[in-house]
């Protein structure tokens, strides 16, 4: 049955309604009142709502008699076949079928009643009407006195397949405050949630105890993504929990590295017991306003009102964690206010590459020379002395000076770590692997902050053996690069080869490192997060992060055989059309993204490549003429003996390692040669590569390549 509810509902609304027990489904045109239809909504009702249409909030769902699991009311669109089915992340491709709710000056978009349950919501867009609207776009829960008992708190509500964004201009405070009993996220797109000086989220909770289940959304926000605690609960004693973080692409937005947006981490625990955050990608975040660490563990009574806060029962399991700057920050109490002890926290079968110092935003105006204004590039910080810490079976690659850096801070308990076992994983040193402040290295370190830990079956790469407990491995980083099919970054296949030393050599018998049947097995659990590579992020509304499409520059395609300049890399974003170290242009000139570039004074002028760092690359759209064999010309220059890089066709590597000598200078021009190199005719993708620095820390200077 069907039903229509008009703008000017009547006050004969009795006649519309069907007979007791029958489920109806209530029509909402634009400019319908959708309050009315919510109100008269029965359990098991559909309030359909017309693609398009807008609806300006604030909107409350109630608690009704006679709501369970299978008799829900759900406001969704009108269906259509270009909605994704179910199971399948939304994308903001769908906006134009989907009708639209705002939040206002007024408040919310929609919120709940208390006690409101068996809600859903689905295939609707949540947005803002300006800057001044209200701080969460969609409330489950409350807080303060409306929400100060258990008996008051909402649940058993459902989000699935939902747009929620902010303004791409003047960005938005929050997407969800979940505050709410049991509640379901799924299949959404959480984006654009920034602003400057304050802290943003696309997801927080704070005053209800769970469980939530967050699976298979698209989650980002400039300063936390994920947020639980970070305000007192209303309710004495509340710690949510029973919390699932499944299979999301949690990530922020690499335009914002030369923006004004507040950015701080990824994910953030504050006040939170019995979470399991499994099979997400999480990836890109940077030393802006902290030091750039991903995953924050820091219990927080924040005013004053909850001490009972805590960080305890969490594991990270089979996630592929990349582009950072740091990884995690384990603190063991709050160092303002009193708060119970972070404990019991688990992060094991993990894939965690790109650590790097390079993450981090331009270096701002006026900072002291004395700070270098790198990110940490390290896989963990902890302090204040948390209890039962495990890291096992997990691959890291990092360029911090150190690893795992543990420090004193203020703890009521001490600042040793009972319970930390490091085992069977990849790790490796740039100056040290493990440093405990003011202890030293290795040992000492251990002894002294993590009494009695277990510490086995890793590998420390760069290390010196004797600096370290005895049951680990010591290869040189030659060596433990070497055992990875392919470690850069641009391929990023960390799977041992079948000669590493380090296969079946657990504690389990397992490889030492991630299991990658595991961790694939969970990233693809049904099949649409990819097969053998992680799954590749999805396109974000304006202002858009790249979609995986590169297009040449200038829309022009050069013909080969002929010359490319190095500086007219294709268009289509960090990560896709190039890879950088750098947030900035060093040089300044011709383009403005990342990719160093300065003019030069080469025979024809123009513009080369700078400051090239290892694991960078770029990529040129190119039309070869005729199939053939054919020489590769590139010219570089290089003040001191040079590194190496490497030319690939259709991500076939066609030159092999090219070493740059001593050209006599950084604008001294030499020509290197490649010969024998077999391409086919057509559209083709050439990536220039480099593999390694030379002594100055750089690669070379390169201007152009060209085939012949």
């Amino acid at each position: 049955m069907k039903r229509n509810f008009p703008f000017g509902l009547c006050l004969a609304l009795a006649l519309f309604l069907p007979s007791p027990g029958a489920a109806a489904t209530i029509s909402v045109p634009a400019g319908g009142n959708l309050q009315a239809a919510i109100d008269a909504a029965k359990p098991g009702d559909v309030i359909e709502l017309a693609a398009g249409a807008t609806f300006d909030g604030p909107f409350k769902l109630r608690a009704k008699a006679g709501m369970s699991a299978t008799n829900r009311i759900t406001i969704r669109s009108v269906l259509s076949s270009g909605l994704p089915a179910a199971g399948v992340r939304i994308t903001p491709a769908a906006a134009p079928l989907l009708a639209n709710i705002r939040s206002t000056t007024a408040g919310v978009a929609i919120r709940t009643d208390a006690g409101a349950a068996y809600w859903t919501l689905m295939f609707l867009e949540f947005l803002p009407t300006s800057a001044a609207s209200s701080a969460n776009l969609v409330e489950f829960g409350a807080a303060g006195a409306s929400q100060n008992t258990l008996s008051q708190v909402p649940h058993h509500l459902v989000m699935d397949r939902c747009y929620l964004h902010g303004d791409p201009g003047f960005g938005q405070r929050r997407g969800l405050a979940l505050n709410s009993g049991d509640a379901t996220i799924i299949n959404s797109h959480f984006s654009d949630f920034k602003l400057v000086g304050q802290d943003t989220q696309a997801i927080m909770g704070w005053n209800g105890p769970g469980p939530f289940l967050i699976e298979n959304n698209y989650i980002e926000a400039a300063a936390e993504n994920i947020m639980f605690g970070g305000n007192d609960p209303s309710i004495p004693q509340l710690t949510p929990a029973g919390i699932k973080i499944r299979r999301n692409y949690i990530t922020k937005n690499t335009q914002w590295m030369s923006q004004k947006w507040t950015v701080k981490n990824l994910i953030e625990f504050k006040n939170v017991k019995d979470v399991v955050l499994e099979g997400n990608i999480i990836e890109n975040n940077w030393l802006a306003g902290q030091q750039g660490y991903s995953i924050v563990f820091t219990p927080r009574n924040q005013s004053n009102t909850a001490p009972w806060s805590v960080v305890r029962n969490i594991v990270i399991q089979n996630n592929v964690i990349r582009h950072v700057a740091a990884v995690f920050n384990i603190t063991g109490y709050d160092d303002i206010h009193s708060s119970r002890q972070t404990q019991d926290i688990t992060v094991r079968n993990n894939l965690m590459y790109d650590i790097s110092k390079a993450w981090h935003t331009p270096r701002p105006a006026g900072l002291d020379p004395a700070n270098q204004w790198l990110g940490p590039g390290r896989l963990a910080i902890i302090g204040a002395g948390p209890k039962n810490i495990t890291f096992d079976h997990n691959t890291v690659v990092n360029n911090g000076s150190s690893t795992i850096f543990i420090y004193g801070g203020k703890t009521p308990t001490g600042v040793q770590i009972t319970g930390f076992e490091l085992t069977n994983n990849l790790l490796s040193q740039q100056s040290y692997a493990i440093y405990g402040d003011t202890k030293g290295q290795g040992t000492v370190a251990l002894n002294y902050y993590t009494p009695a830990a277990i510490v086995q079956r890793n590998t420390f790469a760069g290390a010196s053996a004797k600096l370290y407990p005895v049951g680990n491995d010591f290869p040189t980083m030659a060596q433990w690069l070497a055992d990875f099919v392919n470690p850069s970054v641009a391929v990023a296949d960390y799977h041992l080869k079948s000669t590493s030393l380090s296969n079946n050599a657990a504690s389990d018998g397992k490889d030492i490192g991630v299991d990658y049947t595991e961790l694939m097995t969970v990233l693809n659990v049904d099949g649409t997060q990819g097969s053998t590579t992680t799954p590749a992020p999805e396109p974000d509304p304006a202002p858009a992060p790249p979609t995986g499409d590169t297009r040449p520059y200038n829309a022009t395609v050069p013909s080969l055989p002929g010359k490319v300049q190095l500086e007219n890399y294709d268009l289509g974003g960090m990560d896709i059309s190039y890879y950088d170290t750098t947030a900035s242009n060093a040089g300044g000139v011709y383009r403005t993204n990342g990719v160093d570039i300065q003019a030069t004074t080469d025979t024809g002028g123009g513009y080369n490549l700078g400051w090239t760092a290892a694991r960078e690359w770029l990529k040129y759209t190119v039309n070869v003429t005729t199939a053939g064999t054919y020489a590769i010309d590139v010219r570089v220059a290089s003040k001191g003996a040079g590194g190496t890089f490497h030319i690939e066709v259709n991500g076939v590597n066609k030159t092999g390692p090219i070493s740059v000598a001593d050209t006599g200078g950084w604008q001294v021009w030499k020509t290197v040669t490649k010969t024998g190199v077999s391409l086919g005719a057509g559209t083709q993708i050439v990536r220039v590569v480099m593999d390694s620095a030379g002594a100055s820390g750089y690669v070379a200077n390169l201007n152009w390549f060209a085939i012949r």
